[in-house]
């Protein structure tokens, strides 16, 4: 039932991000919200239920972007390894280090698609336009990336308390005691 509520999350951000947000003048430069749920992925689940989801988030990110092939599933995979070296280094109890490690997240991201547009080139010769996208997501990151974290872990613990539920019930009503 957790990958459902993955699939669920990812499926909404990827609508949030792709249709919602490009409309709102304030909002469209704002980071990419699939790597905020990646590195959510990578803080805060095991490597077992984390994994998977990034490579599928992945899959689907480059079937829906012109990007090509391969880049969204490396970034993203990259990112959850950054992000989970990075925790393990770090203790990720202080929002201040949390804050942290979502901007160096979103900057290896920001990085590795500079790198597999332009090469290496272009991030010796990043142009002044390229940085001034780059920064308003990172400040985005620093302000709201710590709560986007918090709710998604918030949100989660509500969805396993609910499914927690759901079983206990249908377990009772099995067994043969009804569950008024």
């Amino acid at each position: 039932m957790t990958y459902v509520f993955y699939i669920i999350i990812s499926l909404f951000l990827i609508v949030l991000q792709t249709v919602i947000l490009p409309d709102l003048p304030v909002l469209n430069s704002v980071f990419d919200l699939t790597a905020m749920f990646v590195i959510y992925l990578g803080l805060m689940r095991s490597a077992r239920e984390g994994l998977p989801v990034v490579l599928m988030l992945g899959v689907i990110m480059d079937n829906l972007s012109g990007a090509p092939f391969m880049v969204f599933i490396t970034t993203y995979f990259w990112l959850y390894v950054g992000v989970r070296w990075l925790s393990r280094i770090l203790q990720v109890g202080m929002r201040f280090r949390l804050a942290f490690i979502i901007v160096a997240g979103i900057l290896l991201e920001n990085v590795i698609f500079i790198l597999a547009f332009g090469g290496v080139d272009a991030l010796r010769q990043m142009p002044s336009t390229t940085a001034g996208k780059i920064f308003p997501r990172l400040l985005w990151a620093v302000i709201f990336g710590p709560i986007l974290i918090l709710i998604l872990e918030h949100v989660h613990r509500i969805w396993d308390r609910w499914v927690r539920t759901i079983l206990i019930r249908r377990s009772d009503s099995v067994g043969g005691r009804a569950v008024r």
